[in-house]
């Protein structure tokens, strides 16, 4: 059942109807999710004055300083910079940047943005490198050179 990674299950009997609800359900959340799953294949991805090194698993911040990344930031960083310029719901990054599903009540990925904002001193404001955009998720408004 769930406990052994189903995303959902019918007790029997059931109606016809409720299982395809279920299953619309199910593939609703799976098409939304991007098709390039696969990590980067680069060593250093730069943004706006940011040099993120994915070898070294660290970023280095526009005066020259080493920002330690947890692992959960690294992840969810290494998402925005694979995907950036594009609005990713909670549920994807939830998906690529842990491979776990998204349940609607979970805000640990708000909390992961927001320290992840605090580390790119990032507020939150209009001129933030990642941004919220509201009923749909967030963003990473700059343009990435991968190296």
């Amino acid at each position: 059942g769930l406990e052994m990674g189903a995303d959902d299950y019918l007790a029997k009997p059931f109606e016809p109807r409720e299982l395809l609800a279920r299953i619309r359900n199910v593939l609703r959340r799976t098409e939304a999710l991007p098709a390039n799953l696969e990590p980067l294949a680069v060593r250093r991805a730069r943004f706006s004055r940011w040099v993120f090194d994915l070898e070294h698993r660290h970023l280095v911040d526009p005066d020259d300083r080493v920002v330690v990344l947890s692992g959960a930031e690294f992840r969810l960083l290494r998402v925005f910079i694979a995907h950036a310029n594009k609005v990713l719901s909670r549920e994807q990054l939830v998906a690529l940047s842990s491979g776990r599903n998204y349940e609607a009540q979970d805000r640990a990925i708000d909390l992961q943005v927001s320290r992840l904002r605090n580390k790119l001193g990032d507020d939150g404001g209009p001129d933030g490198l990642i941004k919220t955009v509201r009923n749909e998720g967030y963003v990473l408004a700059s343009s990435v050179n991968l190296e």
